[in-house]
Order: structure tokens, then C-alpha cells, then sequence
């Protein structure tokens, strides 16, 4: 599916392919990529190439048009979570996306561009609009899942009196945030690479001052982000550890208590079987109390261990 944007009232608003300052290909059939490679003038990225990680695949210049590619993820507070490559193909008056999925900034920007604070009025602002848009998502998601992993770490290390805790569930959520956090940090290398990539290429464009402080501005702001993602999986990297160990304990106590129960009954068992031999002179068989004398025997070899565990805190 093509969409084509223009400028207009300082924002944008939908328009035919052929008068279009901005072309959105979603998801291209083969004639509609092939449409792309003829107004570029060069093979447009398949999505192979889109997907390669060489940096030569992803960020280069043809006949003048910056060509990059950006790992985008979409859907990212659903159990849809996903990511995806975007490429961007910034031409000298014309910008073109390529994407297979739907980031949230795609859908947003083109009905929000005219309350930038930066002015939406040519290619080059689209598309640092469509990159500050992104990096914003992306320090949304940073902070939105930094709040639930600080709710799971007071569920793991603070849990509700009177509550046994699902410790296979919050393995399950701990591993789903330190996945949204991979994605968001994958994304964020990208984009830092293509943002220093696109700085000497504007350069060389003389591009206005205010495009390349916006441009440095948003590297700032993605290394910033960075950080705080790395933090954030070191925090699930340590939760998952935590959890794990918490799971050994518990497997550890119940190996102990039962343990504890086998070597209770132990000496009772063996008691047991010596009266339970069939011999044919054992005394005690004759004797009038033999029997609960027996009984208390067990019940006194059964109390020994327990006492013995007691004085050691072992339960």
C-alpha cells in the first residue's frame, strides 16, 4: 500500500502518489516496489537487504539519496510485541519509507507534524520529525516498562502476607519485559548509528543549522534513552537471577522436609522389622507388655531425631 503525503498549513495532509512530498510504502506488492525503484532511480531494499545487519546494507548513499535502515518495534504494550526494519530514503526533495509493520509513529506524526515545535516543511523535517517521534515512543516504553519491573521486583522480594507466590508467572512477565527492553535497545543502536550516519550527509547538503542541531539534539536524547535501557536489563538479568533462586530454595525446603520426615521414621522402620522377623526364639514376642513396649520404643527412636533437628534450627 502506497501513501502519499504533501505539505500543507505547516503540516501534512494526504495526497496522490505523483504530487507527494512524502511516500509511505507499507507492506509493497512487487509492482508497487518496482514503482519505488523507478521514482529513486535505483533497486529499492528488498526485505532481505532490509533485514541484513552489515552496516553497509542498512546505511549507504545512491545517486545522491541517503538510503537507512532503522529497527523500529511496534505493538510494544500488547502481547503482539514486535520489531521490525524501517528504511528511510531521503532524496533531495522527497523522502520515502519502506516497512512491512506498523510503528506507532507512522500512524501519529502525519496528523500531529503541525504542532511540532520545529517547522514540517520539507522532506529533511519529516523525517526528523518521524525520528523524534519515534525516540519519544521509545523513552515512553523505556519508562512504562521501568514501572513494571520495579512492580515485580517488590512482588519477588516483598510478596502479600498470606500469599504463596507464583514464582513460574513472574519468570514468565520478567522474561516478556526483558525482551521489550531488547527490543527498544536494538532499536535505539540502530537509530544512533543512522542518526551519525545522516549528520556528514547533511553536512555535505548544507543542511539549515536548525536541522543539524535537531539532528544532534536527538542523538543526545537516544544515547540518554540507552542508558537507561542498559539499566534496565542489568534490573531483569538480577530479577531473573533472584527468582531462580528463590525457586531453589523452595525446592531445597520441600527436598528438606521430607528429608526430615525419612529420617524421622527411619529408626521406628527398623524397630519394626526386628519385631517383624520370624524367628522362632524371640523372647520379647512372650513378654506381656512386649507389645506396647515395642510401640514405645518407636515412638522414642522417632522423638530422638525430631528433638535432634529442633536443637539444631533445621525446622
Amino acid at each position: 500500500m502506497i501513501t502519499g503525503y504533501a505539505l500543507k498549513d505547516g503540516g501534512l495532509a494526504r495526497e496522490e502518489p505523483e504530487g507527494a512530498i512524502w511516500l509511505d510504502f507499507f507492506d509493497p506488492t512487487d509492482a508497487e516496489r518496482d514503482a519505488l525503484s523507478a521514482m529513486i532511480g535505483f533497486p529499492a531494499p528488498t526485505r532481505v537487504q532490509q533485514a541484513e545487519i552489515e552496516m553497509s546494507s542498512r546505511l549507504y548513499v545512491e545517486r545522491g539519496a541517503a538510503v537507512m535502515t532503522a529497527l523500529i518495534p511496534a505493538h510494544t504494550k500488547t502481547d503482539q510485541a514486535e520489531i521490525g526494519p524501517v528504511t528511510f530514503i531521503l532524496a533531495e526533495d522527497r523522502l520515502f519509507t519502506l516497512r512491512t509493520h506498523t510503528p506507532r509513529p507512522f500512524e501519529t506524526y502525519p496528523a500531529e507534524a503541525a504542532q511540532h515545535a520545529h517547522p514540517c516543511d520539507s522532506a529533511l523535517a519529516i523525517l526528523l520529525g518521524l525520528i523524534e517521534d519515534t525516540i519519544s515512543r521509545l523513552a515512553d516504553l523505556v519508562e512504562y516498562v521501568g514501572r513494571k519491573i520495579e512492580s515485580l521486583t517488590k512482588s519477588v522480594f516483598r510478596p502479600e502476607r498470606g500469599k504463596r507466590p507464583d514464582l513460574q508467572a513472574r519468570l514468565q512477565k520478567i522474561g516478556w519485559r526483558d525482551s521489550i527492553v531488547t527490543h527498544v535497545r536494538d532499536s535505539l543502536v540502530t537509530i544512533e548509528r543512522m542518526l551519525g550516519f545522516l549528520q556528514p550527509v547533511l553536512e555535505q547538503r548544507d543542511a539549515p543549522k536548525a536541522a543539524l542541531a535537531l539532528l544532534a539534539s536527538h542523538q543526545r536524547d537516544v544515547r540518554t534513552i540507552s542508558e537507561q535501557a542498559g539499566f534496565l536489563m542489568q534490573k531483569t538479568a538480577f530479577l531473573l537471577d533472584a527468582t531462580l533462586g528463590l525457586i531453589s530454595i523452595e525446592q531445597n525446603a520441600i527436598t528438606k522436609m521430607f528429608s526430615i520426615v525419612a529420617v524421622v521414621f527411619l529408626p521406628p522402620t527398623l524397630v519394626a522389622s526386628v519385631y517383624g522377623m520370624n524367628f522362632e526364639f524371640m523372647p520379647e514376642l512372650g513378654a506381656p507388655f512386649g507389645y506396647p513396649l515395642a510401640l514405645l520404643l518407636m515412638a522414642l527412636s522417632a522423638a530422638g531425631p525430631l528433638f535432634w533437628f529442633r536443637r539444631r534450627g533445621w525446622f
